[in-house]
């Protein structure tokens, strides 16, 4: 086999890293998945699977394992009555599982955090988190800009049509992570 041929049985089908958005807890001054608790200390993360997995077959189909992430911007009001909860924006790259709301990725890395709507004691804490990040804390309305300089959306051709029964939302089942 040639290296052209070798190459072309390895490439990736996607070759730009995904965006994605998702939510976290502020805690101890960074932040941790609102899920399982699992910390983001360099705004980076690599899945494991808790029931087996190898790392190289994270995300793996039959499971619910992975680093999960929204199509679509987590509402702005989601977050605005709690202390800790902050939304912000990911890109994620490596094995990809697409589902019919999101996607769930063997790799993530935090490009933007959202700043919250009001001005006090979480802003401040929104703000030194993304400063410990090096990742900007940007208004909603400019978040989905902030994490397009970083990668693509999957195009929605790609995506899983959407059904109308609850068994079919593997989200419904397995929260993110």
């Amino acid at each position: 086999m040639n290296t052209l041929e070798h190459a072309a049985g390895v490439a990736p089908d996607l070759i730009v890293p995904l965006v994605g958005f998702r939510q976290w807890r502020l805690a101890g001054g960074g932040l941790a998945s609102v899920y399982d608790g699992a910390p983001w200390p360099e705004g980076r993360l690599s899945a494991r699977c808790d029931r087996g997995h190898g790392a190289a077959d994270v995300p793996a189909k039959d499971c619910s394992c992975g680093v999960y992430a929204y199509y679509d911007l987590v509402p702005r009001t989601s977050s605005a009555a709690t202390a800790d909860l902050v939304g912000g924006a990911v890109v994620v790259w490596g094995r990809i599982e697409a589902h019919m709301y999101g996607l769930r990725g063997e790799h993530a890395r935090i490009v933007a955090l959202e700043l919250p709507l009001s001005r006090g004691r979480k802003r401040r804490a929104v703000i030194e988190a993304a400063e410990r990040l090096g990742v900007p804390a940007v208004p909603h309305r400019s978040l989905k800009a902030a994490a397009l300089e970083h990668g693509e959306v999957l195009a929605p051709a790609l995506r899983p049509k959407k059904t109308l029964t609850r068994a079919a939302n593997v989200w419904a089942r397995n929260g993110p992570a």
